[in-house]
């Protein structure tokens, strides 16, 4: 079977880099109080998210490159995004460290595992996968809410937008804890093996 032509062996890294490219104007939006625009904006780089790596296994265009740009992007999106929930109060800043703590933990360890040039399993585990849905969630449902967009689709009260916002919440912050305890501990025992071996 040919491989994929020059354009869709490169369009998963294209749409990676656009959905980075996003980013500035994603946030420029929510901060200026536009957050329908920012809501749409966000809706956008979570589907180019699905379409880039539909694109990379339906053509096989998988590249060392996309292994890094596509994780990189979605962080960047994701923590940017929680960094501007935070500066807004529209989340604590308590929840905004404990996931940028979580995610400097795993990649920390990565690039240790990569100096030490140990095999890391970077594979992401069932609970980092749900945790990773909820975060996409809670922002989503934020600017939603402070968009009017709930209120005005679905005419749902503000007591129970507010449980719904605390349990997702709830959630999210179970499943961060879980999935960094989990990774936390897979390190370990990577730097417990590496005991006595040189660099």
């Amino acid at each position: 079977m040919p491989g994929p032509g020059p354009l869709l062996r490169h369009l998963p890294n294209l749409i990676s880099a656009a959905r980075i490219l996003l980013v500035p104007f994603t946030v420029a939006a929510f901060v200026r109080g536009d957050f329908a625009t920012g809501f749409w904006l966000f809706v956008i780089a979570g589907v180019s998210d699905a379409v880039d790596g539909a694109i990379a296994r339906m053509f096989r265009a998988h590249s060392t490159l996309g292994t890094y740009l596509d994780p990189a992007a979605d962080k960047l999106l994701l923590v940017t995004m929680f960094g501007a929930l935070a500066v807004q109060g529209l989340l604590s800043w308590g929840v905004t460290l404990l996931v940028l703590a979580r995610d400097v933990m795993i990649l920390g360890g990565l690039a240790w595992c990569r100096w030490r040039k140990f095999p890391a399993d970077i594979r992401p585990i069932f609970v980092s996968k749900v945790n990773t849905f909820l975060q996409v969630f809670v922002i989503a449902w934020i600017l939603s809410l402070e968009s009017g967009m709930v209120a005005r689709v679905t005419g749902v009260s503000a007591a129970t937008t507010e449980v719904i916002t605390l349990a997702v919440e709830t959630l999210m912050i179970a499943t961060t804890l879980v999935s960094g305890l989990v990774y936390a501990g897979r390190w370990h025992r990577l730097i417990q093996g590496a005991k006595g071996v040189g660099p």
